[in-house]
């Protein structure tokens, strides 16, 4: 065993800016560190003529920190996958203590839900495409606050 803890959760998204706005308002999220232009990343990704944009970001309530991330590669577009069920693609959760209300809350901020949202014997979900292009889940889990 390696003695490792989870340091951050990372979203890629299509552009930073509206996805740090959107986890600034809706969730309370602050930027500690904002990196614009990073070339280091090709070597890392072992990908030549890529670079990124990214922030990490830390909640009100600490833990793992956020990190969103937009990449851009030499001479042309990122493509941007469509779905949070695509081998690839992610998404964070975030347990919310009423679900309506946080999805008209994140509907006011922009996000769209894919899908509807659907009751299940744990509680409530839905996923949301969030502004930036980063998928999101809102979930109310029956007993929890």
């Amino acid at each position: 065993m390696i003695g490792a803890r989870l340091h951050h959760a990372s979203l890629s998204v299509a552009a930073l800016d509206p996805a740090v706005a959107f986890f600034e308002t809706v969730f309370g999220y602050a930027v500690e560190v904002r990196e614009d232009g990073m070339t280091d990343i090709a070597v890392m990704a072992g990908e030549a003529g890529l670079s990124c944009d990214f922030v990490q970001m830390r909640g009100p309530a600490g833990g793992v920190v956020l990190e969103l991330i937009c990449f851009h590669r030499a001479g042309g577009a990122m493509a941007a996958d469509a779905a949070p069920w695509r081998p690839g693609a992610g998404h964070v959760a975030f347990h919310v203590a009423d679900f309506d209300a946080a999805l008209t809350e994140c509907a006011e901020a922009g996000a769209e839900v894919i899908g509807a949202p659907i009751d299940w014997p744990g509680g409530r979900a839905a996923y949301l495409k969030v502004p930036g292009g980063a998928f999101i889940e809102i979930e109310w889990l029956k007993g929890q606050a």
